[in-house]
């Protein structure tokens, strides 16, 4: 009763918030300061081949703005991504130590992460591709295409792309802000951004630390990051960061030894040169990632010979440049090339040469693999009256794939039904290459396929978007039809897990979401400022009752969010974030026996997260706690999740005078 209870009073929500949308429509908004505010219409969207206005959209794509970002009760970029609509966020470690970004029903391996347009993903495991140096406070917004994004960036942009974009056009400032709370936790922070003549820096760096909530939940991270920009009409921008993790793992990957550990560190720079010139904008970048995982922290037993070391070195390199034809078209044309190379004593082939590990004694480096993709990208856009339409082509060179080229087409189509209403379809084909992990791991409890097939999909979608002062509305339902899906499964209890292509693996859901901005809506002052309400729903056509999925088909299958931002009095506000998820498949729950018993169904569980703030001139007080409710619940089976945890912090931010010299 109490998984029905909890999403129908949500679903009672969003229905009297349409209900308030609908009255919306047939009322006129008089022309006031309303109108001079900038809207989601003149917003450019770069998570596209050629960067449109948000009003010309012809995906499901959903925008997280900066001040959206700030009324939040959120402290890093996982939790904040865990409340956008049909995201499915599944957590190791608290404080975003290892986080899971999933859309639609997919897995983290098929989601592309992009910083500032760099792809940031790992090869080695989509397990690191939320270890990314940037705080909160430098994101100018984030940016999530829901559906494939082969056509538009290549393969393994396989089910959803997450595009962060950091800070851009804003005056001199710095901020500084620190927080402590319960279980020893501290953080500290601060950024500069300053011009000098024609060009911007931007310097940021924080550390964190924590004991832990439970046994081997302790962890501490620093991360330290910069861009910058020279020049105007041409134009130089340019980013560099280092990030560095270490944390407790308990029972990360088998409960059976809960005392794991693990630690990496991240470093990546890149350089983009705008020409000015028709969109042509080539980038370059590099990214290195070690990681080093103990499956003893402590005591170690006399069978247990090395921990695991690895890195993976990525350079890449992508532009693109547009073409007018005719009087409403655009001819885009691009590339993207990118180099994989890992080095490890678990994943890869015999090297000929082992490599010493640095600062570790009588460890090495036998192992190894590199890999390399190279695309170009042909789309025709055409804007009409009301009719928008986009076909393309990805013609992608894989060195792993055998056959060597693989082709992505799609289409896209909106039609402007009036001033408010758009309705658009999509139709994409996407592919994602096998991880290092996927092909290669291999220990008594995991095994990995070298012969692995890579995953394709066709993607259909079709939807309706409604924007207009104060309301933001979409709805759409989808269908992936997938082939040779990857999931690690048991067929017995006692088997260890195997990396399998799984037979053909459909997935389709709806999706709604509804944002209302009650001020701008009504044109009067108001105690509730935003509500959002976000609902999705998936059903595959593949249950685990024939074996054990430790990712693939464990998906959302309701997924509730109700977000509220409101005065209190003067100058206190709070922010509520309510979230209910219910979870197919299950787990094998270990038991003090020392074993792992039969499949346990995820149990449905409803999460509150809640911050209040006091902000006065440069200063914001601010109090928070997440899972207030102290909800009992399970991300991945057996690992520890944390119940209710209470911070406080302060936030210092002032305008830097620019003297001109």
């Amino acid at each position: 009763m109490l998984k029905y209870k909890n999403i129908q009073v949500l679903l009672l929500i969003q229905l009297v918030s349409l209900s308030l949308l609908s009255k919306g429509i047939a009322q006129s908004i008089s022309d006031s300061s309303i109108s001079k505010q900038i809207t989601l219409d003149q917003l450019i969207i770069t998570a596209d081949r050629t960067p449109v206005m948000f009003e010309q959209l012809k995906r499901s794509i959903q925008v997280i703005s900066k001040k959206e970002i700030e009324q939040m009760p959120v402290r890093n970029i996982s939790e904040l991504i865990s409340y956008a609509m049909n995201t499915d966020v599944r957590s190791r470690g608290s404080f975003g130590m290892q986080a899971d970004i999933n859309i639609r029903g997919g897995s983290f391996d098929q989601t592309l992460i992009l910083l500032n347009g760099m792809n940031i993903s790992d090869p080695q495991t989509g397990h690191h591709n939320m270890d990314i140096p940037v705080d909160l406070a430098s994101i100018n917004r984030i940016e999530i295409l829901k559906g494939p994004g082969a056509r538009v960036f290549g393969p393994n942009a396989f089910n959803g792309v997450i595009n962060i974009i950091t800070n851009q056009k804003v005056d001199d400032q710095l901020s500084v802000s620190a927080m402590g709370g319960q279980f020893g936790l501290y953080s500290l922070s601060a950024s500069l951004i300053k011009s000098i003549g024609k060009s911007t820096h931007n310097l940021q760096i924080s550390k964190s630390s924590s004991e832990g909530f439970a046994d081997n939940t302790d962890f501490k991270t620093l991360n330290l990051f910069y861009s910058g920009t020279a020049g105007k009409t041409q134009k130089l921008e340019y980013q560099a960061a280092c990030m560095e993790k270490a944390f407790g793992a308990n029972s990360f990957y088998t409960p059976k030894y809960p005392d794991q550990y693990e630690s990496t560190k991240t470093v990546f720079a890149s350089i983009r040169y705008k020409t000015g010139f028709k969109g042509f904008s080539p980038l370059v970048y590099f990214r290195r990632h070690y990681d080093e995982f103990r499956l003893f922290r402590n005591a170690v037993p006399s069978w247990y010979t090395t921990h695991n070391y690895h890195y993976t070195d990525v350079v890449g390199s992508n532009a693109n440049i547009y073409f007018a034809t005719g009087n409403h078209g655009k001819l885009s044309v691009g590339y993207d090339v990118r180099h994989e190379l890992i080095r490890s004593n678990k994943l890869g082939d015999s090297l000929t040469d082992p490599i010493p590990v640095k600062g570790v004694d009588n460890a090495f480096y036998t192992l190894g693999k590199a890999r390399t993709s190279a695309g170009l990208f042909v789309e025709e856009s055409i804007n009409l009256n009301k009719l928008s339409v986009s076909a393309g082509l990805l013609a992608s060179y894989l060195s792993a794939l055998p056959g060597r080229v693989a082709l992505y087409p799609g289409v896209d189509a909106a039609f402007q039904l009036n001033k408010n209403f758009r309705i658009y379809g999509t139709a994409n084909r996407t592919l994602r290459l096998p991880t290092f992990t996927d092909l290669y791991y291999n220990d008594p409890t995991s095994k990995g396929d070298p012969n692995l097939k890579p995953e394709e999909a066709i993607s259909i979608e079709a939807g309706l978007k409604f924007n207009k002062p104060g309301i933001i509305a979409s709805a759409a339902v989808f269908k992936r039809y997938g082939k040779n899906m990857i999931d690690w499964i048991k067929l017995q209890d006692l088997d260890p897990w195997q990396a399998m292509n799984v037979t053909n693996n459909n997935v389709a859901g709806f999706e709604s979401s509804i944002t209302l901005k009650i001020e701008e809506f009504s044109g009067n002052k108001s105690f509730i400022k935003t509500i959002t309400i976000n609902y999705a729903y998936l059903k595959a056509n593949k249950s685990s009752e024939q074996f054990m999925s430790r990712y693939v088909l464990d998906i959302l299958k309701h997924k509730a969010d109700l977000l509220i931002y409101h005065q209190i009095w003067r100058n206190f506000s709070a922010s509520w974030a309510f979230s209910y998820q219910d979870r197919e498949g299950g787990y094998l729950k270990y038991v003090n026996t020392g074993s792992e018993t039969t499949e346990t169904s995820y149990s449905p569980f409803l999460q509150m997260d809640l911050q209040l703030n006091y902000a006065h001139k440069n200063w914001m007080i601010f109090a928070e706690a997440t899972n207030l409710l102290d909800t009992k619940y399970v991300d991945y089976g057996n690992v520890p999740q944390p119940g209710r945890w209470i911070r406080t912090g302060i936030r210092f931010n002032t305008q830097l005078k620019n003297h001109k010299g």
